[in-house]
């Protein structure tokens, strides 16, 4: 077993941003073995990983794994088979690991076989008590299994990968880029409410996600989770499925998928194929205002809609697996799921999804890159090759056909893309007219020349309705030519089925960064169906970072679907105040977003909405104001210093103790995801620790109604503060002020006087902090 200490901050593949260390974290690596595992976890402290290094290699327990601290277990980078992690105990109800804190599986296998005479009954299980009926469940436990394998729990007709008991609640479980194959009851069953206490508004979950994943060969429903109630008014879980690939779910009864009596439920771009169809049955069944959209149903029951749920873009088109008998869930090059998605890709689990073009490889150099799109076929992939390199081109490059230009894999900096036309005044790098992904790529405006590139991405012309235009992991720079420039427009005239702008950086822009809007106003028209920023940073823009049209103001004609998520937006708008501007638009949505640090004027607004647009769980700080128009609604909108890291130089990393980092929507940060200092304490949501021991725990209950309990933890003697803040910042209590001894204590917290929603309580210990969230409901 070999240990080490690291000290883990952000990393952004831009060679110009500076690295801060947060704090330290051991990493503990461990070969294969005979409860080699359960003794690297009595060795662990909290949130430290583990590290499992032999290919393939079989980790065999003979009990149950314990997890009663933050926790990671995952591969080692590069190996060509997960390890695997068996429960080798011959026993009837074996369990591999008992849940009792935050656990995150990464690139693991477990298997519920393990040469026993019984399967394994639970791969993981959460329980509010130990054996002893000791009361040990953390409620800031997260649950996160990524690429990772877990099967064979057919235990009879019982047997699930996921079971969560009643009388428990936590944060959230997410499962993300997996396969789950073979239950004997659930898949994923976090239900047990329904049963035990049924119809009293009771859940286990704050956060439930399953995305990019396959489940198959489950004998009752894929997943099922409970809402509490069938009333509108009280809390449930965060419920979202997106992207799955279900096959031969609920092969005893039909279901697949039970959000039960969930109201805002959102099932998106997924596939439930090949299990039992029954005209008195039912696959998937939604209440409220639930949804499932731009999904494919097959050979299965019928969708049930109860309240005002409603379905969208539903079609019954047979996959047609490569092999589903051997886990291959591949689609036929030419299946019109493809191009189902609400981002016109293709639906369920990415991985099952067919190139069906050549990987070219291109080498830096003057016109390499242009010479590649030139010879290229619809749907090939230009892989540039050298780390840094400079693709130069001496005029802009016309995308007629679907292609995707990447970064090769491996390489220490991104390949750099620029326009090195002379005495051009309106240099464009892309003219964009069909399909485009761009991934892990620089496009630099800067070229040497006179002028800057004006356009980094143009769409004009004959455009194909059809395209989709994608930008991911890369850095788009420096379009200032005098007052305008934009790193995307696109004309009037033209129409694209989707932009989409995700874990990218966008800084310098002349005039808007992402422009959409040039239709005459109240014509009715606009460009783009489906248009998404997403995990993105955009700064320095001189009029908005993101304006788009659409069309009218009549909420009863087409228009683009908007969705702005985690966005972290500096100086942007700053000659005219604005940051976003959807003008028009009904139904767009503005989540977990940071606006901060432009032009300040009471008579200009940041961001501007109408119909039922929503802005909510953001951050607005030294900004113009929001300006709510028709039914619009702000929600739980704080105006806190987001105290950027090196904002002057693109590193906007957030404080380690700053309160964005636990405001989300899902109870985790805000802004661009990537600026927010890694490991487990803050990732997981669990306490923040420090080098001299200070812990602020979850208060309980949480959410509450009147009254609760927050518990703290000092390693020092010292000065302690522990204040209650709104989300504008501002104390709405003060409950210690003091010098307290070394040791654990509790504080009783009155919110009778304050009214319903999100609020902050900070413990500082000699001027050292730690922050938390609190839900008051009303």
């Amino acid at each position: 077993m070999r240990t080490t200490t690291t000290y883990f901050g952000l990393v952004i593949a831009l060679v110009f941003l500076g690295i801060g260390s947060a704090f330290a974290q051991t990493t503990i690596e461990i070969e294969a073995g005979q409860n080699t595992l359960n003794d690297a976890l009595a060795e662990a402290g909290p949130g430290d990983t583990i590290v499992l290094t032999t290919d393939g290699g079989e980790y065999l327990t003979d009990s149950n794994i314990n997890i009663t601290i933050p926790v990671t277990i995952q591969a080692a980078a590069g190996l060509n088979e997960r390890p695997v992690i068996k429960h080798s105990e011959v026993i009837s109800t074996a369990v591999i690991f008992e849940v009792w804190n935050s656990l995150h599986l990464d690139g693991v296998e477990l298997d519920g076989q393990a040469g026993t005479e019984y399967n394994a009954k639970y791969l993981l299980r959460i329980r509010p008590q130990n054996d002893a009926g000791d009361l040990v469940l953390e409620p800031t436990t997260v649950v996160k299994v990524t690429d990772s394998y877990l099967h064979d729990v057919i235990d009879g007709g019982d047997g699930n990968f996921l079971r969560q008991y009643a009388y428990t609640l936590i944060d959230s479980v997410i499962f993300r880029n997996s396969i789950l194959s073979g239950s004997g009851k659930e898949g994923i069953r976090i239900k047990d409410e329904s049963s035990e206490r049924k119809d009293f508004g009771f859940f286990n979950v704050k956060y439930f996600e399953v995305s990019n994943t396959t489940i198959a060969n489950t004998k009752r429903s894929a997943i099922y989770v409970y809402g509490g109630d069938t009333e509108a008014a009280t809390p449930e879980p965060e419920f979202i499925v997106d992207r799955l690939t279900c096959h031969n779910c609920g092969s005893v009864n039909g279901r697949a998928i039970w959000p039960r009596d969930m109201q805002t439920a959102t099932i998106t771009n997924s596939i439930v194929a090949n299990g039992l169809v029954d005209a008195e049955l039912w696959s998937v069944n939604l209440a409220g205002t639930s949804s499932i959209s731009h999904s494919n149903i097959f050979m299965v029951s019928k969708i049930q809609l109860g309240g005002s749920s409603t379905q969208v873009e539903i079609s019954e088109i047979d996959p047609q697996f490569a092999n589903p008998d051997m886990l291959d869930f591949t689609l036929p090059a030419d299946s019109p799921l493809l191009t189902m998605g609400t981002d016109g890709m293709g639906i369920g689990d990415m991985r099952w999804t067919a190139s069906s073009g050549s990987t070219i490889q291109v080498a830096a150099g003057q016109n390499t890159l242009a010479d590649a799109v030139d010879a290229a076929e619809p749907g090939d992939i230009i892989e540039l090759t050298d780390s840094g390199g400079e693709y130069l081109n001496d005029d802009r490059m016309d995308i007629t056909i679907p292609l995707t230009i990447r970064a090769a894999a491996g390489l220490d900096e991104r390949p750099v893309i620029k326009n090195n036309e002379a005495d051009e005044s309106t240099r464009v790098v892309f003219e964009v007219l069909n399909s485009l992904h761009l991934d892990g790529i620089e496009i630099d405006g800067q070229a040497g020349t006179d002028f800057n590139a004006k356009y980094l991405l143009r769409v004009r012309g004959d455009v194909d309705s059809s395209a989709v235009i994608k930008v991911t992991d890369s850095y788009l720079h420096d379009v200032v030519a005098g007052s305008d420039g934009n790193f995307l427009r696109q004309y009037p005239g033209t129409f694209a089925d989707s932009i989409i702008f995700r874990n990218s950086i966008l800084s310098g822009s002349g005039k808007e960064g992402i422009r959409t809007k040039d239709e005459d106003t109240d014509s009715g028209l606009f460009n783009v169906k489906y248009f998404e920023v997403s995990n993105t940073t955009m700064a320095n823009t001189r009029a908005s970072a993101i304006y788009i049209y659409s069309g009218d103001t009549d909420p009863a004609t087409p228009e683009p679907e908007v969705i702005i998520d985690h966005l972290t937006c500096h100086n942007c708008g700053h000659s005219n105040g604005r940051a976003i501007y959807p003008r028009g638009v009904q139904t767009a949505r503005i989540t977990n977003s940071i606006i901060a640090n432009s032009l300040v004027d009471e008579e200009r607004w940041s961001v501007n909405l109408t119909g039922t647009s929503s802005i909510s769980h953001s951050n607005l700080f030294m900004v113009s104001k929001i300006e709510l128009g028709g039914n619009s609604t702000q929600e739980a909108i704080s105006e806190i210093d987001p105290q950027f890291a090196n904002p002057d130089m693109l590193d906007f990393t957030l404080p380690a103790d700053s309160p964005l980092l636990t405001m989300g929507t899902d109870g985790m940060g805000i802004g661009d995801m990537r600026w927010i200092t890694s490991g487990v304490a803050i990732e997981e949501d669990t306490p923040i620790p420090s080098e001299t021991n200070i812990v602020l725990d979850q208060n309980y209950p949480n959410p509450f109604n009147i009254e609760t309990t927050i518990p703290y933890h000092l390693g020092r003697d010292g000065h302690v503060t522990l204040e209650v803040f709104d989300l504008l910042g501002r104390s709405v209590a003060r409950l210690k002020d003091g010098y307290d001894s070394a040791g654990s204590y509790s504080v009783s917290l009155s919110m009778q006087q304050q009214g319903a929603g999100t609020y902050f309580y900070r413990l500082t210990v000699d001027g050292e902090s730690t922050w938390r969230k609190l839900v008051v409901v009303k």
